[in-house]
């Protein structure tokens, strides 16, 4: 068991994917004894995101603390906003966005490859399979990313409208810079992360989540003692 003060963690995953992609750091946080949730988001529009997201937060309990990955950072910078149960955002290699800034134009700036590798699929658009393993999950052995690629999931376009009044501006909050990322470019990260109050920085690829569950379940045990 770990020494820890706060009720729970709910992670948030990315574009794409779902709450199998933590399955990993919740093992590790339910083996030390840390109550935990991963949220499975319906991808439909940042608004539904939000609203799943709020309500594994308020069934948590007590003091929260929230994790984003990538586009789960948009998700839980509006899911915490006015939800005192949050103690602390987490953002990993995630979008820490403010109000009136454009998320593609400052994707474009800092030339990040996944502009060119979003492909039409369903109602929405998924990112190319064929680039996946380049993209998001360098650090991953080729058999584990060839299992994962079917699970991946379309997103809708409403998922990508502007921010609102985010949580991080008046939370405690913490930035995990991905150095090795091929997805947000780890130049726009380390913009982003100076918003936090805490920032590391890890030489992984975009989904550490995949090869590094020890060290998440490490990070948040530590801001959750």
């Amino acid at each position: 068991m770990v020494d820890w003060s706060v009720a729970g963690v709910v992670l948030v995953h990315g574009a794409w994917h779902g709450a199998w992609c933590w399955d990993g750091v919740v093992d590790e946080l339910s083996a030390a004894g840390v109550p935990v949730t991963a949220v499975e988001l319906p991808l439909t529009s940042l608004d539904d995101d939000v609203a799943v997201a709020r309500h594994a937060i308020s069934h948590q309990g007590g003091d929260v603390i929230v994790l984003g990955h990538s586009y789960g950072g948009l998700v839980i910078s509006e899911a915490a906003s006015g939800m005192p149960e949050v103690s602390r955002l987490v953002y990993l290699a995630a979008l820490m966005i403010n109000t009136g800034e454009d998320m593609v134009e400052l994707m474009t700036e800092h030339e990040s490859e996944m502009l060119g590798a979003s492909v039409p699929e369903g109602n929405g658009f998924v990112v190319d399979r064929a680039r996946a393993a380049q993209l998001l999950y360098g650090d991953s052995d080729e058999a584990v990313v060839e299992s994962l690629l079917p699970r991946l999931r379309p997103m809708h376009v409403q998922s990508l409208r502007a921010q609102r009044l985010p949580a991080w501006r008046d939370r405690p909050t913490t930035y995990v810079i991905c150095s090795n990322d091929r997805a947000i470019p780890p130049s726009l990260q380390r913009q982003m992360a100076t918003r936090a109050d805490v920032v590391e920085e890890w030489p992984t690829d975009h989904s550490p989540f995949l090869t590094r569950p020890a060290a998440i379940a490490a990070l948040l045990s530590r801001c959750g003692s």
